[in-house]
């Protein structure tokens, strides 16, 4: 669904498309965006900085693999279910470097009244 619009790996942040996150909620087709954390994230509830989602469920094994995430050592096996709708400015999508998924940026973070019940990280499996 989204092969057309997709960035490839190595464009730069900078270089991304942005778009208002209205127009990326109607691309996805209401699929949430997902913000994976650890434990110790389970109330973060907005992030004020640049924040990498996607909006492609996984299991915490396969969350490296696909996100190629920063310090692969830490178990994230909770997400935090965002609604593109709410936030105002999404770069991408483009795939993931050294990964195989893909991802968006929040360039400006989220607010909490972008987060999708229950208003905090759920565990996934």
């Amino acid at each position: 669904m989204l092969l057309k619009i997709l960035s490839a790996a190595h464009v730069p942040l900078d270089e991304l498309p942005s778009r208002s996150g209205a127009e990326v909620a109607t691309e996805l087709a209401g699929r949430a965006l997902l913000r994976y954390v650890a434990a110790t994230g389970v109330h973060e509830n907005s992030h004020p900085g640049p924040t990498f989602v996607t909006p492609t469920a996984y299991t915490s094994s396969e969350l490296n693999s696909y996100l190629a995430l920063p310090r692969p050592d830490l178990l994230r096996d909770h997400a935090i279910w965002i609604d593109p709708s709410r936030v105002d400015t999404i770069l991408g999508p483009r795939w993931v470097h050294l990964g195989s998924g893909i991802e968006y940026v929040l360039p400006n973070g989220y607010t909490s009244d972008a987060v999708i019940e229950p208003g905090w990280a759920v565990q996934i499996r």
